[in-house]
């Protein structure tokens, strides 16, 4: 199959155990059961990621654009901005502050969230911008706005 005219690819689809929807997948290379497995690696992130531009903190279907290279110019700035909301989300919660902007005693929220209020309570209240600082070398443990909710996350057992 040919997209765009001049792209090759090739379209394949499973009914994968444990996925409520049938998955189908778009690839540069041809179909195998390792198209899945990466695919489900994958998947996790990006759904959360479309999440983010679509609803939860950038809205971008609210901007009415359709230009493609216009879009583009959006979506680069929009993830120089995703980037920094996230490290400042990151340090917070390295420093001990999460609890100042995340007072909900079991969901959590985001490090982009938190991110996103912290800009936001420094920009309302004209303080300077953090330093950024580098990401940490392993992933930060999950987003956990209390300790009954933290207990629970170390205490789970998983099959």
């Amino acid at each position: 199959m040919r997209v765009l005219d001049d792209i090759d690819a090739h379209l394949a689809t499973a009914n994968v155990p444990g996925a409520q929807d049938t998955w189908a997948v778009l690839s540069s290379r041809a179909a195998s059961l390792q198209t899945f497995a990466l695919y489900g690696q994958r998947f996790g992130g990006i759904e959360l990621h479309f999440k983010d531009y679509k609803s939860a903190a950038l809205d971008v279907l609210d901007s009415g654009l359709r230009d493609a290279n216009v879009l583009t110019c959006l979506f680069m700035l929009l993830d120089c901005a995703y980037l920094i909301a996230l490290v400042v989300g990151m340090m917070l919660v390295k420093a001990g502050h999460r609890t100042r902007l995340d007072w909900h005693g079991e969901r959590g929220l985001s490090f982009l969230q938190l991110g996103l209020r912290e800009l936001a309570r420094l920009c309302y209240e004209r303080l300077p911008l953090p330093i950024l600082q580098a990401f940490p070398k392993s992933n930060p443990p999950p987003a956990c706005a209390s300790q009954c909710k933290r207990d629970t996350l170390d205490c789970r057992i998983e099959w």
